[in-house]
């Protein structure tokens, strides 16, 4: 037998490497394309918070429409937009505006449905510190973002901002 006509058995070291070079990326790939997917998921999840979030704050801005008398019964005086707006820059942190738009309990058992989040969004809120002006949920840190409620400016309308990391 001549060593041309030899016949090669199996792989040779070139071969072998070059192989698992490929699988490495297209695992490397397919990591990636899952990964990023749980990102999104999350981005989309951060979205929804912020949507309700600002839906919140949009209703209490305009429950605060009316003035309400030392006997915290409303009147049917009108406040304006001003008023409104001082009201809720003197709540200076993104904590205390978020603890505005929670309900408050009346009465001892009864909780009356005085605030502008739903369970829902509140449970995905509650666990998670506030800090450095910053609402959090598993989402948002999921996304690795965060929420922030800033002070109002004049001419404008409040605001709910979706910051990144």
């Amino acid at each position: 037998m001549t060593p041309s006509s030899h016949l090669r058995k199996g792989f040779t070291f070139v071969e072998a490497v070059f192989t698992i070079a490929i699988i490495g990326i297209m695992a490397s790939l397919a990591v990636t394309a899952i990964s990023n997917g749980a990102r999104d998921a999350n981005r989309i999840m951060a979205r929804q918070q912020q949507a309700a979030v600002q839906e919140a704050l949009n209703a209490w801005v305009l429950s605060q429409a009316r003035v309400t008398s030392p006997g915290g019964v409303k009147t049917s005086q009108v406040q304006s937009m001003e008023a409104i707006r001082r009201i809720y820059n003197n709540l200076a942190t993104t904590k205390a505006r978020f603890e505005k738009l929670k309900p408050t309990a009346t009465g001892s058992d009864t909780l009356a449905r005085t605030g502008f989040l739903d369970e829902a969004t509140i449970t995905h809120f509650d666990g998670y510190s506030f800090g450095s002006d910053r609402l959090t949920s598993a989402a948002l840190e999921g996304a690795r973002q965060y929420l922030t409620l800033p002070d109002w400016a004049a001419g404008e309308e409040p605001r709910v901002i979706l910051m990144d990391e």
